[in-house]
């Protein structure tokens, strides 16, 4: 192998390393939904909300397979599971602020739009959400706080669950680290 070819693999693997610390990713973020289903309330999680955010762009991606989640209901626990394909459900969002990876910071409290889209149907939602910046030490990150309501009909999920409520509370968070 001659110089070019060690150079060129030199300037690829490096492009890759610093590029690769651009999307701060995570498959085990924490999401709870809350609703009435026949006017009792019915609280469901998971620990499978898969988070992506750009660093550059502050764009945060998520994807989350309905079937992960876990009701305190047996019955909406047996409808999910009995469904053949995933029930995917993506949202994405930007969060406006330029500087909370990049230094220490008071709360940031702000409202986000998320555009959520699930089986082919896309709508928008408002999340009150809070950005609080933490020391750990060496290591410095922030915790993404969301909080809102989702609207039954826009999602589909009343043609699933029968005698659900007509609004979802949705909250999650996520400590995301900074970027060195």
């Amino acid at each position: 192998m001659n110089v070019k070819h060690c150079l060129l693999i030199i300037l690829l693997v490096g492009y890759y390393r610093v590029n690769a610390q651009k999307v701060y990713t995570t498959e085990e973020g924490h999401i709870m939904m809350m609703t009435l289903v026949d006017d009792k309330p019915v609280k469901a999680e998971s620990h499978k909300l898969a988070l992506y955010l750009d660093y550059d762009s502050k764009v945060v991606n998520g994807v989350l397979d309905l079937k992960t989640f876990s009701t305190d209901s047996p019955e909406i626990n047996a409808i999910l599971q009995q469904q053949e394909a995933p029930l995917i459900l993506r949202f994405t969002g930007t969060i406006p602020s330029q500087d909370f990876l990049s230094k220490r910071h008071d709360p940031i409290n702000f409202n986000w739009l998320v555009k959520v889209t699930y089986k082919e149907k896309t709508y928008q939602s408002v999340f009150k959400t809070t950005l609080n910046h933490f020391d750990q030490g060496t290591t410095t990150s922030c915790l993404i706080s969301a909080r809102g309501q989702v609207l039954v009909p826009n999602t589909g999920l009343d043609s699933l669950i029968e005698g659900i409520d007509e609004t979802l509370e949705v909250q999650f968070a996520q400590l995301v680290l900074t970027l060195e």
